[in-house]
């Protein structure tokens, strides 16, 4: 059974059962419509209507006139801060070019060629985390695990 589609008729599936408080086995008894169906919970007996789970959907209205300025301009102005700090960063031609492994340890002040995010400049280096400067963000990384 997928997400999106209804256990056969007379079939038992594992679901939540409001009167036993638990997740318990329940068998089909009809199919009421394309999306619910009448079930049964094999423990206590109790009935209910069983509906397939809707796909989440935001719900929020998107921004209009002054407050969708206001978050342009503000999302503008964390860029080309980002963007400032990233170049800077970079035109260090002395650090140390590696390429990314979670197993290897890093230095702070090493440039950093992730298969994913691109290139990046190590800003900070905890035992197990580093803070790694890419392009489009600042992300936390894993490193030295053995």
């Amino acid at each position: 059974m997928t997400m999106n589609t209804l256990p056969p008729v007379a079939k038992s599936f594992f679901t939540f059962c409001k009167k036993c408080d638990a997740d318990r086995y329940h068998v089909v008894l009809a199919h009421t419509s394309a999306t619910s169906a009448k079930i049964k919970c094999e423990i206590c007996g109790s009935q209910k209507t069983y509906s397939l789970p809707k796909a989440q959907t935001r719900t929020g209205k998107p921004l209009t006139g002054a407050a969708a300025k206001k978050r342009e301009q503000t999302l503008n102005s964390r860029r080309s801060s980002h963007r400032n700090e990233y170049d800077m960063l970079m035109s260090n031609e002395t650090a140390p070019t590696m390429p990314y492994n979670m197993k290897a340890k890093f230095e702070k002040n090493t440039k950093l060629q992730h298969p994913k995010f691109g290139m990046g400049f190590i800003k900070d280096a905890m035992s197990d985390k580093i803070e790694v400067v890419f392009e489009d963000e600042v992300r936390t990384l894993i490193h030295n695990r053995q």
